[in-house]
């Protein structure tokens, strides 16, 4: 399962909509789409708004939701990437746009559609574990995050080339340090 952050923009009562039928779903108040279903899955969300949920690909379930003014906030987590939701709630309301963040580190998938950094600047992000010390970091430059490695590592610097020397070196132990980059998508 990966964890997919949304930050969900557009009129107050359509974000209040989606905030109040979260709620619902989630505190017994609604039955979800069938027995079958978790009270927090996307799809019951979808559905609730009309939407025929068999068209689409739905595998994720909110962990929370939170509303302030003009922003919806939803963490989730999906498996295999970002799911549907996002494209059925932009479908659904006018002029909603729906910026996120996935992450989904056994599959190596690191990826956001905020290209301007308007939610999520971060680019870059080091999970790794040194001598039994774990570190999960974000950057917003590839400068910054090799630094940062060079530090973990107790180098002055460090190069794209040179780490992966290091993990080729490590790649039966203990001690990882893994690298990624955060793909632009649409």
């Amino acid at each position: 399962m990966g964890t997919v952050g949304y930050r969900i923009e557009g009129k107050q009562k359509d974000l209040q909509e989606i905030y109040e039928l979260f709620g619902e779903f989630d505190k017994g108040e609604r039955k979800p789409f069938d027995e079958l279903s978790a009270k927090n899955w996307e799809g019951n969300i979808a559905w609730a708004l009309g939407e025929d949920i068999k068209d689409y690909y739905l595998r994720g379930f909110i962990q929370s939701c939170e509303i302030a003014k003009g922003l919806l906030t939803i963490e989730a987590e999906e498996a295999w990437g970002t799911s549907d939701f996002r494209h059925i709630l932009e479908k659904h309301y006018e002029d909603m746009k729906v910026y996120f963040m996935v992450e989904e580190e056994g599959n190596e998938v690191y990826a956001t559609n905020d290209s301007e950094g308007k939610y999520f600047s971060c680019r870059f992000v080091v999970n790794s574990c040194l001598d039994g010390s774990y570190e999960w970091e974000y950057f917003n430059t590839e400068q910054e995050a090799l630094q940062y490695i060079a530090e973990r590592l107790e180098l002055d610097s460090i190069t794209t080339e040179q780490l992966a020397t290091w993990q080729e070196c490590h790649v039966n132990g203990d001690d990882y340090m893994n690298f990624n980059q955060y793909k632009i998508v649409a």
